[in-house]
């Protein structure tokens, strides 16, 4: 009994820690800000210092539509709480001219907006559209994220597999015991 008992707790040991980050992996993500909408996916990793390592998807505000495929960290030596996604335009000094922040917060099991955060939509491309500032900062209305593939990562499926062995053991030993 006391060899069951540390076998479950090694394995509820396991699990619990592979619960409390959100999985790796491409996640669908969609925003409307008051001034565009922004439709494609991010790559999440919590074990990367800025938790999104890449992003593809198209930005839609007032002054253009543009692909947002660039994703660009902070420049100090201290990590923010937010990344920044852009374009990727050669033309301008930057490298980009329009993004958009997301501040994440990470729940264990999924990913969500930190809405008192920074999370506003920029769009420098136009001066009719900056100045005013509409694209200055456009205020986030609505999103969703949710994981792009439900497919379990190998450690999960090695450690279901491994507990399912364990049991088939166990109740093999106790056959024979009886």
């Amino acid at each position: 009994m006391k060899k069951l008992q540390m076998l479950f707790a090694a394995a509820l040991c396991l699990f619990s820690q592979a619960v409390w980050a959100a999985p790796v992996g491409w996640y669908e993500f969609d925003a409307t800000w008051r001034d565009g909408s922004f439709t494609g996916q991010f790559y999440y990793d919590e074990g990367s210092p800025f938790r999104v390592t890449a992003v593809d998807g198209t930005l839609v505000d007032l002054a253009q539509t543009t692909a947002i495929n660039k994703v660009v960290n902070p420049e100090d030596a201290q990590l923010e709480r937010w990344v920044f996604l852009a374009n990727a335009n050669p033309a301008e000094l930057a490298g980009h001219d329009a993004g958009f922040y997301l501040t994440l917060v990470d729940l264990g099991a999924s990913l969500t907006l930190d809405l008192s955060g920074v999370n506003g939509l920029f769009d420098w491309s136009r001066e009719a559209f900056y100045n005013p500032g509409q694209l200055d900062d456009s205020p986030l209305l609505s999103f969703r994220i949710e994981q792009a593939n439900e497919v379990p990562e190998p450690a999960t499926a090695m450690l279901l597999l491994s507990g399912f062995a364990g049991l088939l053991t166990m109740r093999r030993s106790r056959k024979r015991r009886a």
